[in-house]
C-alpha cells in the first residue's frame, strides 16, 4: 500500500516536473510560492518522502533576513504533520524555503537562489494548496524524480479582528494610560 501510494506520489510529481519544465529540460522557472490573498496564515504540511539521504526541510523568512528554521528531517516527519509558520503574508509575498542534505552527501538547495531551481518540482494548480517536490542530488546528476522530500504548503485566511473590537481594545489602551495630576 505505502509502495503504491510512493510510486503515484512520485509520478504525480514527475509529470508536474515534466510539464513545469517546457521545451527545453535545462530552463527552469522560479519554483517560488506566493501568498494568494493578504493576511495568509502559512502552514507547512508534510507528504512523502522516498530518499536514502538525510535531508531537512527549512522555512526561511528572506523578508527578515532571519534565520532558517527546520521543520523536519525526511526521515522523521510523519505524514500529515504540520507545521505553522510563526507570521501572516501580504498578498504576492514570497514564502521561501531551503532543504539541506544533513547524511548521505552534503549540499543545501534554496528557492531563493536561482542555481537551485531544477532542485524544487511546484504544483500551483490549485494557489491555496501548493504541492511541492525535491530532488535531493544536485542537478544533472540526480534523477529528478523530486520524491525525496514531498510536502504541502497550505494558505488559509486568518481571522481580522472587527473594527468595533479594535476599537474597544485601543479605548482601553487610552484608560489605562495614567494621568497627569
Amino acid at each position: 500500500m505505502k509502495n503504491t501510494r510512493i510510486a503515484i506520489v512520485s509520478a504525480a510529481i514527475g509529470a508536474m516536473t515534466l510539464l513545469s519544465s517546457g521545451a527545453s529540460a535545462d530552463v527552469y522557472t522560479d519554483p517560488g510560492v506566493f501568498a494568494p490573498f493578504g493576511n495568509a496564515q502559512v502552514d507547512f504540511v508534510w507528504v512523502d518522502s522516498n530518499a536514502g539521504y538525510t535531508g531537512e526541510l527549512q522555512w526561511v523568512d528572506t523578508a527578515f533576513e532571519g534565520a532558517p528554521q527546520t521543520l523536519w528531517s525526511n526521515h522523521n516527519a510523519d505524514i500529515g504533520e504540520t507545521y505553522r509558520v510563526s507570521r501572516l503574508f501580504n498578498m504576492g509575498e514570497r514564502v521561501d524555503f531551503r532543504y539541506e542534505i544533513t547524511n548521505g552527501g552534503v549540499d543545501v538547495f534554496a528557492t531563493y537562489v536561482e542555481n537551485d531551481w531544477a532542485q524544487f518540482s511546484v504544483d500551483v494548480s490549485d494557489p491555496n494548496n501548493v504541492l511541492v517536490g525535491i530532488e535531493d542530488i544536485r542537478y544533472p546528476n540526480g534523477d529528478m524524480d523530486h520524491n525525496d522530500a514531498i510536502f504541502r504548503i497550505v494558505f488559509t485566511q486568518a481571522a481580522v479582528p472587527a473594527p468595533g473590537a479594535l476599537a474597544l481594545l485601543s479605548m482601553g489602551g487610552l484608560l489605562a494610560v495614567p494621568r497627569r495630576r
